[in-house]
């Protein structure tokens, strides 16, 4: 299937070229890089608009005198010279009069006839040359007589003259932002985070090989779009253009040399004596000077890799299977050898090493190596590891760990079903309790039955030595059901530093998540501390070191400490960076809740829309719930309500029945209102929102929401906001309750002061909407000058943060209607008839005609439909 390849991530490149033929102090430009980087992409892209000639060199014109130029050559004279300038005569003859540019393509496979041709040109001064040339890495070699048009383009003519130097530009290959947008805007839609990553990974930003395979995949059926986005499963088939393609880069290897490719296409990297013992230290060599491995040298020592993925993957396309067995036994055997082979990254390679090799099957390594693959959050290895410890005849610990890795990534009923075979196994206590507390926590959140779960772990029976893992599972299963009271009453039995690691790890998820919400910070950042421990020291709780940092991150958004929020997004990202599959995305996931949370919206979006195509297809219920809940609210802020509806109703629609995310959801809802312009209906949302957060004593979440009601303009919340300071830590609450009380008072200077505190306190949105209700105010009393001075600053930080407001759009515009012909007149510009008004803001149908009456006569309309044009043309202008 052919698609079309837009030109992205190269703008810079493509500026670089048209200054290289514009500048007159320049000759032109030669442009570097790897065959299938896009250099010819990007010069006849740069070339448009322009007088360009395109010529190509071709390694079957090479060995003919002019034979690029053949399309110039009029002339059947002998005399070479006179050929020569007959045919540049003809390549720079401009009807127009206008400048014109030499585009060579492959200049390095020119004749040297057609070579001494643009050395000419160069020396006349005749046009501006572009060359485009392989670099030294990429195998071909630059000839000389080529090299020297950019070199010294002088002394190349033979004469002292003072002649023109040429720029260079080296293109790189794309990075992997870069792929992926490529990739998004050539398949008209968002691409899956993982597969953009593992594409990228494999054509190493390489345009031409990225296209091949893409093309290949989406015709075979492996690259689809499900559910809005684009997924790819399963390994490449690489289409024959571009095996051949490769292949040349091969040539006739000799085979030692082949052997050298051939073990780092199984098991790269290797160290340089490693692979020297494998092979040879002369074929290395060779491998090398061929350009078809790297050596890398670092703290670790000297690595070798092969110099681009694909070569690997062809090798193993062409080898014989028995050969790839014994070449990972070899690999495999050197990493056991080596002073890091018990270091978990050695001992996973090894392993999966060993699964594919002719060695014989090692079940302790296997079960080691499992645990390693769980940590390194890769669990389909950890799957297959876990299987084969199993098959050699490993006990229980292989067991947990398959069912481990299956819930984890999601598969509840496979995971159901490995551990309803283990019922009859004859266990201690703690492996009785690790079994319940495993099937447990499967039955809650993979499989989403919290009931049956309960029923499972009461049944159990343990004695001292297993009972601190049916305990905390009763914390995480009354944090998870939304009773966070009783999470911290059955916490009270437990020391959670001596819990056992991933019991431990997400015990600690929940005490953090439930003691943030109710404001009790240090306590939830310790308990996020503890946790972290946790993860490090055992090999099955890493994964839910995103969980406690998203609690963490929670727990300082509603405090108001928002100067520690970053850190610990940049901390997750780095930790994330590296990862495979979702667990990749949760960098992003975590890092757009920060830029939400300190009014970021256009970066808030963009992170939460990659971390939603990453968790769309196994993460719905999961990681995909939990970051839509965010991502629908921050796209809600940017005044995107109707896209920002559809995620929450989708999100209503799959009744999850753990972890609901109730006041979240709620702010998510309120903004939609306040964006469609019902603001009283925001508040009440927001009102019963807070109301349900202090029945379950989440009094953070109260502030919260009491805080966004009074940027809404709701002046009732000041009493109940100052309770709340006393009781909850950080400085949101006292900062709230003072904006709730001057907003009541009508106290313009002290709203003023609130919005530079909000703003120190780098909560943007709240420092906006307090500036523009004191510029109402002022403007209320006939303070111009003050209320022009508060409008500006509260555009200023609109324009900074992205987010779209009530308080904002009153303070910039004001329209002469009252709030409620407001909320009116925004439900007609939807638009809605009057009976559906009527039902959404609690008034009669006769009620609402009376508003709309009024608005058309203030605002000099005459129809219904001339007032909502009005009202959208004022929305439109924000």
């Amino acid at each position: 299937m052919r698609l079309t390849w837009p030109l992205t991530g190269r703008t810079e490149e493509i500026r670089a070229v048209r200054a290289g033929v514009s500048d007159p102090d320049s000759a032109g430009i030669v442009v570097c890089g790897p065959a299938g980087i896009g250099k010819s992409r990007i010069v006849r892209d740069a070339l448009q608009g322009t007088e360009y000639r395109w010529i190509v060199g071709t390694t079957s014109a090479r060995d003919i005198p002019l034979g690029a130029f053949a399309a110039w050559t009029t002339s059947a004279d002998d005399d070479r010279l006179k050929l020569v300038r007959s045919v540049i005569d003809a390549v720079t003859a401009s009807p127009a009069g206008r400048p014109v540019v030499i585009a060579v393509d492959d200049a390095h496979l020119l004749d040297d006839l057609s070579v001494f041709v643009l050395h000419q040109i160069v020396q006349r001064r005749a046009a501006k040359l572009v060359l485009t040339v392989r670099d030294g890495r990429d195998g071909s070699g630059v000839p000389d007589s080529v090299r020297e048009i950019w070199k010294d383009p002088g002394r190349a003519a033979q004469t002292g003259a003072d002649n023109l130097a040429f720029d260079r530009l080296d293109v790189q290959p794309l990075a992997p932002q870069e792929s992926a947008e490529l990739l998004a805007a050539t398949l008209n839609g968002p691409v899956d985070p993982d597969a953009a990553t593992r594409l990228w990974k494999l054509t190493r930003g390489n345009a031409l090989y990225l296209r091949n395979i893409v093309e290949q995949e989406l015709a075979d059926g492996r690259l689809e779009l499900r559910g809005g986005c684009w997924q790819w499963d399963g390994k490449p088939v690489l289409p024959s253009s571009l095996v051949e393609l490769i292949d040349s880069r091969f040539g006739d290897l000799p085979p030692a040399v082949g052997k050298v490719v051939d073990a780092l296409a199984v098991g790269e990297p290797i160290e340089l004596a490693a692979l020297q013992r494998i092979t040879d230290r002369e074929s290395v060599e060779d491998a090398n000077v061929r350009g078809l491995i790297t050596v890398d040298h670092s703290d670790s020592g000297v690595q070798v890799r092969i110099s681009h993925p694909l070569y690997g993957e062809i090798r193993r396309m062409r080898a014989p299977s028995t050969t790839l067995r014994r070449l990972r036994g070899l690999v495999a055997t050197e990493l056991a050898a080596g002073p890091d082979r018990d270091t978990t990254r050695v001992v996973v390679r090894r392993a999966s090493l060993s699964l594919d090799s002719d060695l014989p099957p090692d079940a302790d390594l296997f079960v080691h190596a499992a645990r390693g693959a769980i940590w390194l959050a890769d669990l389909g290895l950890a799957d297959r590891l876990a299987r084969a410890a199993i098959a050699g005849g490993a006990g229980a610990d292989a067991h947990f760990l398959h069912a481990h890795a299956l819930s984890w990534s999601f598969q509840g009923e496979e995971a159901e079903t490995a551990l309803a075979a283990l019922t009859a196994q004859n266990w201690d206590d703690r492996d009785r309790a690790r079994f319940a507390y495993l099937r447990a926590t499967n039955l809650l959140w993979a499989l989403s039955r919290p009931d049956c779960a309960k029923a499972h772990i009461d049944a159990v029976s343990v004695g001292p030595e297993g009972r601190s893992w049916i305990d905390a599972f009763l914390v995480i299963y009354w944090f998870a059901t939304d009773q966070p009271e009783a999470a911290l009453e059955a916490a009270k039995v437990l020391n959670l530093a001596e819990l056992p690691g991933v019991v431990g790890a997400e015990t600690a998820f929940a005490l953090t998540a439930v003691t943030g919400d109710a404001g009790r910070t240090s306590e939830a950042l310790k308990a996020a501390e503890t946790g972290y421990t946790a993860t490090v020291r055992a090999h099955d709780a890493p994964p839910m070191r995103f969980n406690i940092a998203d609690a963490e991150l929670s727990a300082l958004l509603l405090a108001g400490r928002l100067s520690d929020v970053w850190p610990v997004a940049e901390r997750v990202r780095e930790q994330s960076a590296e990862l495979p599959g979702a667990a990749h995305a949760l960098g992003a996931a975590i890092a757009g809740r920060a830029a939400l949370g300190t009014g970021r919206l256009h970066e808030a979006c963009s992170l939460l829309n990659q971390a939603a195509v990453a968790f769309a297809t196994n993460h719905s219920t999961g990681w995909g719930y939990r970051y839509n809940v965010v991502r629908a609210t921050a796209l809600a802020m940017q005044g995107r309500s109707a896209e920002a509806t559809a995620i929450l109703d989708e999100i209503d629609a799959q009744q999850r029945p753990f972890r609901s995310l109730d006041y979240e959801r709620s702010i998510g809802r309120a903004w939609v209102a306040a964006g469609q312009g019902v603001v009283s209906e925001a508040a009440n949302i927001l009102s019963a929102a807070a109301d349900t957060a202090a029945a379950k004593g989440q009094f953070a979440a109260e502030v919260m929401c009491l805080q966004l009601a009074t940027q809404f303009g709701a002046h009732s919340h000041r009493a109940r906001l100052a309770e709340l300071a006393a009781v909850t830590e950080g400085p949101r609450a006292g900062l709230a309750a003072r904006f709730a009380a001057a907003l009541h008072n009508d106290d313009a200077t002290e709203l003023s002061a609130v919005s530079e505190e909000f703003e120190a306190m780098g909560d943007l949105a709240a420092a906006m909407d307090a500036a523009a209700h004191a510029a109402i105010s002022h403007r209320a009393h006939d303070r111009r000058g003050s209320a022009l001075s508060c409008s500006v600053r509260a555009e200023a930080l609109a324009a900074q943060s992205g987010v779209v407001t009530p308080a904002l759009l009153q303070a910039a515009d004001p329209f002469p209607l009252t709030a409620r012909e407001c909320e009116v007149v925004a439900l007609v510009a939807v638009p809605l008839p009057t009976k559906a008004i009527a039902e959404r803001l609690h008034l009669s149908a006769r009620t609402v005609e009376g508003h709309v009456y009024r608005a058309m006569h203030k605002t000099g309309t005459t129809t219904r439909e001339e007032l909502a044009e009005l009202w959208r043309k004022r929305r439109r202008t924000e």
